[in-house]
């Protein structure tokens, strides 16, 4: 870091966005390859947590030293069985079902496009999906409502 202090003795998402390479920055930024300064190591944290199989000891670590900047992603699969087998397309819905009550979980405000991203599919998916649990159901409207698990 700019300050001599080592990104791994920092919490990733309150470290200062500063720009190194401002002509760099600019290049990338007019190409489409930059989105906003400051928005990677949240985006990082915030896709692997929501992640239907994520745990505490899989979070990705970021670390530097003078001259590298690495950022480690575990395999959030490692070790999960794959369940494949007689009943497969049995269990395929509910498992999607399961990741979406988890996302709701963690942030009841999430979009169905959030979601359907997370999830690799479409939101038409997420539709069906949510339809058949009767068990969830959005209070409000538009960008006010909210996520409810009736339990």
């Amino acid at each position: 870091m700019v300050d001599g202090i080592a990104i791994q003795d920092r919490d990733p998402l309150t470290v200062p966005s500063t720009r190194r390479n401002p002509l760099l920055a600019d290049v990338f930024e007019r190409l489409g390859y930059m989105e906003r300064r400051g928005s990677g190591f949240g985006k990082i944290i915030g896709a692997y947590e929501f992640q239907s199989n994520y745990r505490e000891e899989k979070k990705p670590l970021f670390h530097s030293d003078r001259t590298h900047f690495t950022v480690i992603m575990p395999n959030l699969n490692y070790g999960v069985g794959q369940g494949v087998g007689q009943g497969v397309g049995q269990g395929v819905g509910q498992g999607y079902q399961l990741s979406i009550l988890s996302m709701i979980r963690k942030n009841n405000k999430i979009s169905k496009k959030v979601m359907a991203e997370a999830l690799g599919m479409s939101e038409k998916t997420i539709e069906r999906e949510m339809k058949k649990m009767p068990n969830v159901k959005y209070i409000g409207s538009g960008y006010s409502g909210h996520w409810e698990i009736i339990e």
